[in-house]
């Protein structure tokens, strides 16, 4: 396989991905999309640590008008708020609901069995490796 088949097959594998954790998450919640449940998991490890939009963005490799609108469906469906920062008035900082706290629970097992799914025969110094190869596609593009 040439190299010039490397964005096609990665934007293929994404495609796949998404579109198995949409249904998964269709199974449980129908308002949640496999982005804003990341979204979720993003929050929910983060604990009490500060989170703002423009950590989001940089997260999820997102523009800024992509987060907004993201975080605008979110906090319409009660899954976050947005809460002012006390140091600056334009931020607001982000933070899960019990309503998202609930669902990222529910979906959190099922995020993992996926993941497991993908490994799926993968030794650990295949997964490396392929980590390793993404985080240089990364640098590449940067």
């Amino acid at each position: 396989m040439g190299n010039e088949r490397i964005g096609f097959e990665i934007r293929t594998l994404s495609n796949l991905i998404q579109r198995k954790i949409n249904q998964m998450v269709a199974e449980e919640e129908d308002t949640l999309t496999a982005y804003q449940l990341w979204v979720l998991e993003f929050l929910m490890g983060r604990g009490e640590e500060e989170t703002v939009q423009r950590d989001i963005e940089e997260k999820f490799s997102i523009r800024r008008s992509t987060a907004s609108h993201m975080l605008t469906l979110m906090e319409n469906n009660g899954y976050i708020k947005r809460l002012p920062v006390p140091q600056d008035a334009r931020m607001k900082r982000i933070v899960a609901t019990p309503k998202g706290a609930k669902a990222h629970e529910r979906m959190r097992d099922r995020l993992r069995r996926f993941e497991a799914m993908l490994n799926d025969g993968m030794t650990d110094a295949q997964l490396g490796e392929f980590l390793r190869m993404i985080r240089k596609f990364e640098q590449n593009i940067s």
